[in-house]
């Protein structure tokens, strides 16, 4: 078993939610905090630290049910809100971003998922382990997952 580490795992859509509780699990970490809206994740690590943050970037505002029913606002970016907030605290985690888009639109550019670890870091400040495409039901994005888990010092 791994050290036990403070997990956060931010994510909006249930099937990906389970599939990456799974991986978490085979790895040998234990249960991490779930936040599913932008607002859940910002509050969740401006209260406390995180040694790994798993992230997906598209998130809703609000997590479903709390504001209406579809989670309020889609932001295509709601990631970047986490790790502005993660960069104003001064807080520092290990984050693995977890996708299934191939490139990411940051301030108008379109940025490649291979790119996106080592730009993240340097504009926010934090550890970014990996970037990962998601696909449903497919065995590529695990090995990718466990590798950049493998990562985690």
């Amino acid at each position: 078993m791994r050290k036990l580490y403070n997990l956060l795992l931010v994510e909006d859509e249930e099937h990906k939610t389970n599939d990456l509780l799974r991986r978490l699990e085979v790895a040998g970490f234990g249960k991490p905090t779930v936040a599913t809206g932008v607002r859940d994740a910002v509050l969740a690590v401006m209260q406390r630290p995180f040694d790994l943050i798993v992230l997906d970037m598209a998130l809703p505002t609000f997590a479903k049910g709390e504001v209406a029913s579809a989670g309020g606002v889609a932001q295509s970016m709601g990631g970047i809100e986490i790790l502005r907030a993660l960069k104003s605290s001064g807080a520092k985690a290990n984050l693995i971003i977890v996708t299934q888009y191939p490139e990411i639109l940051i301030n108008g550019e379109k940025i490649r998922l291979s790119a996106l670890p080592r730009l993240l870091t340097a504009r926010y400040g934090q550890n970014v382990l990996g970037s990962i495409l998601y696909s449903f039901k497919t065995p590529e994005w695990e090995k990718s997952f466990d590798a950049a888990l493998g990562r985690l010092t």
